[in-house]
């Protein structure tokens, strides 16, 4: 094999990106769609700032693609000019700028004041109601960090025990002898990082099914070492270890399923915001977690007290839902939230149809046909909701609203009333 130049190797990659970046500018220009945009900063081990675009769109046969358009170093602060002029010279490289349907960004002010200059360049399609979104993973965790400052210190022995053990080779191998004698293979066990709630809810999710092993190993080397009986791992901690678990696993959950790549996510937020919200109320009222509950509501409160259109047309377009089902849901969701959702029902039912009209006039003469796809996940609660719907005679009076929403719209209102 005949070893090249690092110039060789380095042209050879300059040549390949321009190529395959080629390739995809003609694929974006070539397409029927509109394209959805995620971004984030990313701070390299090196402190050098990235800011990262991704585009999502549908190719021609109808699969959802996603393609990173622009990996920009960021030389400069992270400010609402500077952050809008490079996610802006990404789009003009690839003459994408009157695409855009939507940017999904966290809730950096920066990111939230950088929106209101695309605005200005008319960048924002379909009336702009899809065009800002906050990415809803972000939103769970400020939602679980916030619950967690309240309760964390309850999980302190465990998380120290973990640590523990893992801190030297030779301590971890004798652990691992210990857990051959009682027929557990051995492994290590990552400790939980304070940015990452989810590693808090993977830490203890592992380490449960060696909760015996773990205390008896870690107790016996505290008396060894003579330190005192109050610092050893008790039947107490590992209960409420357990129901960390428990009251953890919901939120991890919709943080897998919203992080999804290859298949649409708006449609299940509002399932996940529900499915949430569930758990929330059953733990309301709970010795441990009740002052946990109080501050993660107000955290949820803070960001869906209103509902983001794009979430409500995803479980709208869902024929087993429709706007009854929405309705349904969010009035549910209200009532126990102390949320009145009843005007966003109207404006949710109004853009609707502009929405409609719209894509009416732009897409009326494409005709796609969409991949078959099998879904294999577990139904969430709002469908045990939605079932109680039937028996809920007051849920059948929103088939009559939909008539007066638009005097157009006639094939819309066929769908939302079959």
């Amino acid at each position: 094999m005949q070893i090249v130049s690092r110039t060789t190797t380095r042209n050879d990659l300059i040549k390949m990106f321009k190529t395959q970046r080629d390739d995809l500018t003609a694929e974006l220009q070539h397409l029927t769609v509109s394209i959805a945009l995620t971004s984030d900063i990313w701070n390299a081990c090196s402190k050098q700032d990235y800011l990262c675009v991704t585009g999502h769109y549908l190719d021609s046969e109808c699969r959802i693609q996603k393609k990173i358009l622009g990996f920009r170093p960021l030389d400069f602060a992270h400010t609402a000019d500077n952050i809008f002029v490079v996610i802006l010279s990404v789009l003009e490289t690839y003459d994408i700028t009157h695409r855009i349907l939507s940017i999904t960004l966290d809730n950096a002010s920066a990111n939230t004041k950088s929106i209101a200059l695309f605005t200005e360049r008319n960048i924002p399609q379909a009336g702009g109601y899809f065009f800002h979104q906050r990415c809803a993973c972000h939103i769970i965790n400020l939602v679980v960090q916030s619950g967690l400052k309240k309760v964390s210190n309850r999980i302190e022995r465990i998380r120290d025990a973990i640590s523990w053990i893992g801190s030297s080779n030779p301590r971890f191998q004798e652990f691992g002898r210990h857990c051959t004698l009682n027929g557990l293979r051995p492994r290590r066990f990552q400790t939980d990082m304070p940015v990452r709630w989810n590693s808090t809810y993977l830490m203890l999710k592992n380490c449960l099914e060696y909760d015996t092993t773990i205390s008896g190993f870690y107790n016996m080397k505290l008396a060894e070492s003579g330190c005192p009986p109050a610092q050893s791992l008790t039947l107490d901690d590992w209960y409420v270890g357990k129901i960390f678990v428990e009251f953890l696993q919901v939120f991890y959950n919709a943080t897998v399923t919203l992080s999804g790549v290859y298949y649409p996510t708006s449609s299940q937020a509002i399932h996940q915001i529900v499915e949430m919200f569930d758990m929330l109320n059953t733990y309301r009222e709970d010795d441990l977690f009740g002052d946990a509950v109080v501050a993660m509501e107000t955290k949820f409160k803070k960001y869906w007290s209103e509902m983001l259109f794009l979430y409500a047309l995803g479980v709208i377009v869902d024929p087993r839902i429709k706007l009854a089902g929405l309705e349904y849901l969010l009035e549910f969701t209200g009532n126990k939230l102390s949320i009145d959702y009843s005007e966003q029902i109207t404006d949710i039912r109004n853009k609707l149809f502009e929405v409609f009209s719209i894509y009416e006039r732009r897409f009326g003469g494409i005709h796609t046909e969409p991949s078959p796809e099998t879904d294999t996940q577990p139904l969430p609660t709002s469908w045990s909701i939605l079932k109680r719907r039937k028996k809920d005679k007051s849920a059948s009076s929103s088939s009559s609203t939909t008539r007066s929403a638009a005097s157009s719209g006639a094939e819309l209102n066929r769908f939302l009333e079959a």
